[in-house]
């Protein structure tokens, strides 16, 4: 995520310890509970908390709509990453127009909450928001197959939040799994290396 967005994250993200946007504690500290909710936020964009929590971000000037000029501040932050990382950059004009043709907001040039929690939009709205700072999940949807769309459609998960959650959990019992291997085959190896074994013979120092 893109440093601009992080600074919004902290001065007007919501989040359920502090004393509201503005406050000392908003804009200094996120506790575990506000980390939670973020995490929420920013793996399930499907849903209205989750749009609400990001709409309040690039809103700059709070006036409940998201304009080009609030969505330009963040994505020349995201085209910078890109270049220096030397992906393609994608035109801010393609972006708009792309975002625009996904979302259909009421007013052209002028996109509302209202716009994003359409029923019909809802799932796919936060792409504008993985376009405008999110650089992996960006480059993903750019570059993303048809087929896995088409599978991910059809999982049994309700929510991204759901899918992501399984992932998260499968891939650290693997790590947890190739560890709990490497330290059985280190202390196979010592055995063989004639460390104590148990049971007679010469006793050996411990390395420890």
């Amino acid at each position: 995520m893109s440093r601009a967005i992080v600074d919004r994250i902290f001065e007007v993200g919501a989040r359920p310890s502090s004393d509201g946007p503005g406050s000392k504690s908003q804009c200094l500290t996120m506790l575990y509970e506000d980390f939670v909710y973020f995490m929420l936020s920013e793996e399930d964009k499907g849903n209205r908390a989750s749009l609400e929590y990001w709409f309040t971000c690039v809103d700059h000037d709070a006036d409940g709509i998201i304009t080009p000029a609030d969505m330009r501040c963040f994505y020349d932050v995201q085209a910078s990453r890109m270049e220096s990382l030397g992906h393609d950059v994608v035109p801010f004009a393609d972006v708009l127009c792309q975002m625009s043709d996904m979302i259909k907001p009421e007013t052209i040039g002028k996109i509302s909450l209202e716009d994003l929690l359409r029923e019909d939009i809802v799932c796919a709205s936060g792409t504008i928001f993985d376009a405008l700072f999110n650089l992996d999940k960006f480059i993903q949807f750019e570059q993303r197959d048809p087929f896995a769309e088409r599978q991910k459609r059809d999982d049994p998960f309700r929510c991204d939040w759901d899918r992501f959650a399984f992932i998260e959990y499968n891939r650290l019992a693997q790590e947890e799994e190739a560890r709990e291997e490497m330290d059985l085959d280190g202390f196979g190896d010592w055995n063989d290396g004639g460390g104590f074994a148990g049971g007679g013979g010469e006793y050996h120092e411990s390395p420890f």
